[in-house]
């Protein structure tokens, strides 16, 4: 029908048929964003392993809103319960704590990019920064649940939760069998990319001193155009099967996933993570200076939450699954979100639609919890931004959801126009 709900999705698996693959590929095609496909293999044995849930709770997993991974009616989840900007922290650790939008002191002092002498030295206050942070976190996580059990308490909901009435305790106080807590990581394409450019230039290479990448960063590249073209050019991306850049990102999402487990959120439960923005890797971006990755300030971040930032993935779909692939299963344990985006053209022929096919049971046997699709061409946006009147209909696949493509803000659509389109597997 072209609806943007209800939402749509397929779970997939090794061993999902060659029919079920084909018709939902079909769907696919017709450009509506559905369905968005997760990944059995990639989400049941971790929500065992890594969250003590039930094998058989496991097994009919189900997705909250955009892709947020839950269990049925036994679950307090808090999905959304924070985002962590992973690319703020960066930007504070090389500025002496200061942020490079309003100047003021919001981080810890643990020197700048000039002072670190080596790459290590700047890792190490990175890791500080993100340790503080997430203190900062934590106090407020409880301050808000604590808030819900005063303020909220939900005795409807509480009915419909298994073993709150059998215990007589309200859901936002643990009543359900489970009872988690969602932190998601934004946004490790950009940190890859930020960490890869200060590695190989400043600290390896030496093409870009130290102090010359920091007043870059600060005049929001304004005058240090060359420095920004070789930030962008001169150094490999995420998203384009180069494993130490993947693993750069993947270092940090794995360090912040166990700094979780040292938390019980103020339900006794657990906190996990996931990487997804919904749409809020744009504003987010609004709140983050220049970045070493060659980023603007106040631009977005990438969208999704394992995507490559749009436009730099250039060796094909494949190696995208390839990049992703190299964080760990555990880290999405709430969710993850990966966008791409195909021409039209490539659904025409039964061999394109083969093609497709295999690239999905890619995506499963490499072990990525989700995948969801666009299919459109970039005039067809750029004309709808110009002629709105003329694309009522137009449907785009954002970031977990669909949503008519006119009714998006401006800064969101020019987003979705510049993502990387393939037409070929």
């Amino acid at each position: 029908l072209g609806l943007p709900q209800p939402n749509l999705s397929v779970r997939l698996n090794k061993n999902s048929s060659h029919e079920l693959m084909q018709a939902a590929i079909k769907v696919v095609s017709l450009g509506s964003g559905m369905p968005q496909f997760f990944n059995d293999e990639a989400i049941i044995q971790p929500m065992i392993e890594d969250l003590g849930i039930e094998e058989k709770d496991a097994r009919n997993y189900a997705i909250v809103g955009c892709v947020e991974l839950t269990t049925h009616g036994n679950n307090l989840g808090w999905s959304d319960a924070a985002m962590f900007n992973l690319n703020k922290v960066l930007e504070l650790t090389l500025n002496h704590g200061k942020c490079l939008l309003t100047k003021q002191q919001i981080g810890l002092d643990l020197g700048s990019l000039e002072t670190y002498q080596t790459y290590q030295d700047l890792e190490n206050a990175f890791q500080k920064q993100i340790d503080y942070f997430i203190e900062k976190m934590m106090k407020a996580e409880i301050v808000v649940e604590k808030a819900h059990q005063d303020c909220l308490p939900t005795a409807f909901l509480s009915t419909v939760i298994d073993s709150c009435l059998e215990k007589g305790v309200d859901v936002t106080r643990g009543g359900a069998k489970y009872n988690l807590s969602g932190i998601q990581m934004i946004q490790i394409a950009n940190l890859a990319d930020s960490l890869a450019a200060i590695k190989v230039l400043v600290y390896d290479e030496k093409m870009i001193t130290r102090h010359e990448l920091l007043e870059a960063l600060q005049a929001d590249f304004k005058g240090y155009e060359i420095i920004q073209t070789m930030l962008l050019n001169k150094v490999p991306k995420y998203g384009n099967d180069v494993k130490w850049v993947d693993e750069l990102g993947a270092k940090w999402a794995g360090y912040f996933r166990e700094r979780m487990k040292d938390y019980t959120n103020y339900r006794g439960g657990l906190y996990h993570t996931g990487m997804y923005t919904v749409s809020a890797h744009v504003p987010m971006g609004e709140n983050v200076g220049a970045s070493p990755d060659g980023r603007n300030a106040l631009t977005p971040l990438a969208d999704g939450g394992m995507s490559p930032v749009y436009g730099r993935d250039m060796a094909g779909p494949t190696a995208v699954l390839k990049s992703v692939s190299r964080m760990k299963d555990s880290y999405t344990t709430n969710g993850g979100l990966l966008n791409m985006k195909f021409l039209p053209e490539f659904f025409k022929t039964e061999t394109g639609m083969m093609k497709f096919e295999n690239f999905l049971r890619a995506f499963v046997d490499l072990k990525i919890p989700h995948i969801q699709f666009n299919v459109v061409r970039r005039e067809d946006l750029l004309d709808a931004k110009l002629h709105p009147e003329q694309h009522r209909s137009l449907t785009i696949r954002v970031a977990g959801y669909t949503a008519y493509f006119v009714e998006l803000a401006g800064k969101l659509q020019d987003e979705i126009i510049e993502r990387t389109a393939y037409e070929d597997i």
